[in-house]
């Protein structure tokens, strides 16, 4: 067996992207050696969101074998599982030495269970509720406290509905959201501010859009940031080149430097946006949020026979579940929109998911749905229903929003419960 220094070096020196150091399921303590360096690289990379070099790590703990860094990172990983296995055999026998010397029955049932639980522990089809890991819920439970103490109190991304904000959790990791309406209710407008919230609050965040080119999405961009910043413009103005305050808008401008928004409408050498594409893109950026508005337009990027055998049902249940996989795998956000169809025809009414193209496979693979409809009467107000929401964790039947558009202001201004007449 090689030793437990060289292969945990190898460990520590090889985890170099955050897709390796996600799939990484052991705790410090696993580690016979060099648990500290383990526990400095991963508060490292929470604490500035990226990966140590391997000359920082072993500046600060020299003790690290250099030599590891050649070692294949799989290779390591399957001779640490084994190291790790045989330091906990090793160790129920040495807990019950003494044991089996006055009780060898009574030492050989315990030795037995033991061993049973360690077995449970390493199947890699199950998972064990107590693994002997448990305390660390205990620190995830703290750290994400202590989230919640840091800025607005909110742990994940701030949403645009301050009845969810309040209960303190906004858009988790991993987690898809999805938004759908009639064309012409506004699920653009909607799009473009939760990709502003949150870049806003520091969250890097990729804006895809199927249907509206950079520039428009740009000046929509403009009023909302700005009205999030405390000027205001117009977005009539801005597009149909009417006067403005032009020394406002500079000041505006000036004072954005917002590098925390990426927007596309394309993507290099594909005809349409690709399912694979937004992969691709999302790799590259490593954003914290994804939003993509217009769903029910992205390709599978299949051929064309390969889609003629797969009927659309199929086609479009892969679509959303591939956005679904890609947030669990690259542990980000995402914000989705698509559209309701014509048996959703009265666009004063949210549309419900039975009226969305496979409205169940979407409902199916989104931690939060809502819909969106326009209220009789007022132009200046939309009304949000929450068709599904993490389990069921909440008791809002709609929220209602203020939806001054051409300024750029969107608010939710009331709320309503379920059993609520009013």
């Amino acid at each position: 067996m090689e030793s437990f220094d060289f292969i945990e070096s190898g460990i520590v020196l090889g985890l170099t992207d955050f897709d390796q150091l996600r799939k990484f399921k052991h705790p410090a303590k696993d580690f016979a050696k060099h648990g500290d360096a383990y526990k400095f690289l991963v508060k490292y990379v929470d604490d500035y969101g990226e990966i140590p070099s391997v000359e920082h790590i072993c500046e600060n703990y020299p003790t690290l074998d250099t030599s590891a860094t050649s070692l294949n990172l799989d290779y390591a990983l399957d001779k640490f599982k084994n190291q790790v296995l045989y330091r906990q055999i090793v160790n129920v026998f040495n807990t019950n030495k003494e044991l089996l010397k006055e009780h060898p029955k009574k030492a050989f049932a315990q030795i037995t269970h033991n061993l049973h639980d360690i077995n449970i522990i390493y199947d890699e089809e199950v998972i064990a509720y107590n693994n002997g890991h448990s305390l660390d819920r205990l620190e995830e439970w703290r750290t994400r406290t202590n989230k919640r103490q840091m800025g607005d109190g909110l742990m994940g991304i701030k949403t645009p509905f301050k009845t969810l904000n309040t209960l303190g959790v906004g858009w988790l990791p991993g987690e898809l959201i999805s938004l759908f309406a009639r064309p012409t209710v506004g699920k653009t407008w909607m799009s473009i501010l939760v990709a502003a919230i949150a870049a806003l609050h520091g969250h890097k965040t990729l804006l895809v859009s199927t249907e509206m080119p950079v520039s428009a999405i740009s000046l929509r961009a403009d009023v909302i940031m700005a009205d999030l910043m405390g000027y205001t413009l117009s977005h009539k103005a801005l597009r149909n080149g009417d006067p403005i305050n032009e020394e406002l808008y500079k000041d505006f401008l000036t004072k954005l430097n917002q590098q925390n928004l990426l927007i596309c409408d394309h993507i290099s050498g594909e005809g349409t946006i690709t399912v694979e594409g937004i992969a691709g893109l999302v790799r590259k950026h490593t954003p914290a949020f994804v939003v993509l508005d217009g769903i029910y337009l992205v390709t599978s990027g299949m051929t064309a026979n390969s889609k003629a055998n797969k009927a659309m049902w199929e086609q479009s249940h892969a679509l959303f579940y591939a956005m679904k996989g890609l947030c669990l795998s690259q542990n980000v956000s995402m914000f989705v929109t698509t559209q309701a169809n014509r048996d959703a025809a009265n666009v004063y009414i949210p549309p419900q998911p039975e009226t969305v193209a496979f409205g169940d496979a979407l409902l199916r693979a989104s931690d939060v749905t809502l819909s969106m409809a326009r209220v009789e009467n007022d132009t200046q107000k939309r009304v949000i229903q929450y068709q599904k929401y993490r389990d069921g964790e909440i008791d809002i039947d709609m929220s209602l929003l203020e939806w001054d558009v051409d300024r750029g202001h969107i608010e939710e201004v009331g709320s309503k419960f379920f059993g609520d007449k009013t």
